[in-house]
């Protein structure tokens, strides 16, 4: 009735009473919604419709791609450790057409090579040198123009014996063509024009005029990549004093026992350690 007071003070108690009734009251409308809607126990009226945009969005590759990453969990010697991913405009252009592992032709380096991954860009190890232009090499980080570190790969837990576990997991060794007192980068991200417009018309592109898109890709981008020596060495083209690595590191990197063995050996054997007696 109009003019007639509003009691406001009403105990606690009803208020705690009424909010348990709201959400006794939602969650019986959601069961129920689900019931006649999806739930194999209802009568599933929406789940025809569910199934017609599944079957539309199925892609075979997709699910090989999903198998094949469980047979390799489940490998004895591969262990995949969960991985912060980087957002999709942020990744460089190689990955548009190559993929977290691009090496495959050697059966005898590919693993040391794709491992490489963890710490450098592509445009490290393959960069074409400009005449007249000096190469050097910083850490690059496309979430954070001036990355301060730690960084990943560049001191040993104490404890463990292991790699350092440090909070930067994007930030990775790159190549920079030095031009004056500036540093140009030598990546291209997902993001820019080019690569864009690329992923929009691909499809349309004959094999052909594919290969000349990807040539505006590969500017200064050799096909061979570093030899082992450059990098580790005691006169590496890596300065890992100012990259940032611990004094027992760059021991290690500059005197890598591996690398020698992939140069002067054409075979190599892995002992039966995983094999069954």
């Amino acid at each position: 009735m109009s003019g007639r007071p509003v009691r406001l003070n009403h105990p606690k108690s009803v208020y705690i009473i009424g909010l348990i009734f709201k959400i006794i009251t939602l969650t019986v409308i959601v069961t129920v919604f689900y019931h006649l809607t999806f739930s194999p126990h209802g009568p599933a009226l929406l789940t025809p419709f569910k199934e017609k945009i599944e079957e539309k969005n199925r892609s075979l590759i997709m699910e090989e791609v999903k198998f094949l990453e469980e047979q390799e969990k489940h490998r004895h010697f591969h262990n995949i450790a969960e991985f912060p991913e980087m957002p999709e405009d942020m990744r460089p252009v190689c990955f548009i057409c190559h993929s977290d592992y691009p090496h495959s032709k050697s059966k005898k380096v590919r693993a040391l090579l794709n491992m490489h991954t963890q710490f450098f860009t592509c445009e490290a190890c393959h960069i074409e040198d400009r005449s007249g232009i000096q190469t050097v090499y910083a850490w690059y980080n496309p979430m954070d123009s001036s990355p301060k570190g730690p960084f990943f790969g560049t001191s040993y837990d104490s404890e463990t014996g292991n790699l350092a576990v440090v909070n930067d997991k994007f930030s990775k060794i790159s190549a920079f063509f030095k031009k004056g007192g500036e540093f140009e980068s030598t990546m291209q991200k997902q993001d820019a024009p080019l690569a864009l417009d690329y992923v929009k018309i691909r499809d349309k592109l004959t094999p052909n005029e594919r290969d000349n898109v990807k040539k505006k890709f590969h500017v200064n981008i050799k096909p061979k990549g570093h030899e082992c020596k450059k990098c580790h060495d005691r006169n590496s083209i890596l300065d890992f004093n100012k990259l940032g690595f611990s004094a027992n590191r760059i021991v290690d990197l500059e005197q890598l026992n591996i690398t020698g063995m992939i140069t002067k050996y054409e075979m190599f054997y892995l002992p039966n350690l995983f094999k069954d007696e």
